[in-house]
């Protein structure tokens, strides 16, 4: 069979790693990891991309719901594939179901990969994509007050303490690991392991698609947000 995947570019060195054991023609195009941070815009910079596609059996999307980024796309006369998970931390731990077992008392968690690590020591929190020198930027376009309340918020605490960085590992990759650390010890957190799991990504590029993991979303219709730890998108 013949795909075309549109996929973030945080999963890039995992589905790079995947593709020689993968039996179909995939077209492979990735988009910044930044654009995370602003759904609506990467909403129609999907739905274009998705709009152009032609000559392939399906489009499979490298997305979760995403912040809402992918609500709302349009299948228009190819079908998509998608998994059915919050953000890319369900992804990379290879399971919407681990993802809840380990982050639903504090879904915002910070969290990175090798992706983020290689796209400029990015990680995630609380639908932001923040970096090192972000306090500043903030001071730079808001102000001190105003970027202490926004920093504040975008810095959850647990039981009064700052949540700790997790770091998935998915692929072998010790100096990024490190450096992430580097980075929780540098803002006084917890830094953590997990172990990830590349069978999401696997399943959805070899064509294995279960309905409980993956929305198949037929030619015509839309992708709509379920408000659930379930089923998270529906059509």
């Amino acid at each position: 069979m013949k795909f075309k995947l549109i996929s973030c570019n945080v999963f890039r060195e995992e589905l790079e790693s995947l593709l020689p054991a993968c039996p179909h023609q995939i077209e492979m195009q990735f988009l910044e990891l930044g654009e995370h941070a602003r759904p609506q815009m990467l909403r129609r910079k999907l739905q274009q991309l998705i709009d152009r596609a032609d000559d392939c059996d399906a489009i499979l999307l490298g997305y979760g719901l995403c912040g809402t980024a992918t609500d709302g796309l349009n299948a228009r006369h190819i079908q998509l594939v998608l998994p059915r998970s919050h953000d890319c931390c369900g992804i990379l731990l290879g399971s919407r179901k681990r993802f809840e077992e380990l982050f639903k008392p504090m879904p915002s968690t910070p969290f990175a990969s090798i992706g983020f690590m290689k796209s400029g020591e990015y990680y995630f929190s609380d639908g932001e994509l923040v970096v090192g020198d972000g306090y500043a930027k903030l001071v730079a376009a808001y102000g001190e007050e105003d970027a202490r309340y926004i920093w504040e918020a975008m810095h959850p605490r647990l039981d009064g303490r700052l949540q700790p960085i997790y770091f998935i590992h998915t692929l072998p990759a010790d100096d990024l690991a490190e450096q992430c650390r580097a980075k929780a010890a540098g803002e006084g957190r917890e830094f953590r392991s997990l172990n990830g799991d590349l069978r999401l990504l696997r399943m959805l590029i070899q064509g294995e698609w279960p309905p409980d993991e993956f929305l198949t979303v037929p030619p015509g219709s839309v992708i709509r947000q379920v408000g659930d730890w379930d089923q998270i998108i529906t059509v």
